[in-house]
């Protein structure tokens, strides 16, 4: 998605190296057990959490607005001030 967005290939390859490197450990009785290699997503608190989220929001936001363009559903509330599907995102989502 990155790349259609029109993002150098230096940086989707950065991002990906990112999450790539991964690892956790869990705490038992205080004491880290081995480490392990995470194989899906971003780890909790990770800084680059929001970022991938706006993108993944912005790419919900695109496929919503072609299926209503397309005739594949429409809207739930008439909205006689742009002919896009209304999206909420609440900014707790994408601090």
């Amino acid at each position: 998605m990155m790349k259609q967005l029109g993002c150098d290939d230096a940086w989707c390859d950065w991002i990906q190296r990112i999450l790539d490197s991964g690892t956790s450990s869990i705490l038992l009785n205080g004491v880290p057990g081995k480490h392990f290699q995470c194989r899906r997503g971003v780890r909790q608190g990770d800084p680059l959490s929001p970022l991938l989220f706006v993108l993944a929001a912005d790419l919900l936001h695109y496929i919503i607005n072609r299926g209503h363009s397309e005739g594949l559903f429409d809207l739930p509330i008439p909205s006689y001030e742009t002919a896009q599907y209304p999206i909420i995102q609440y900014a707790d989502f994408s601090l």
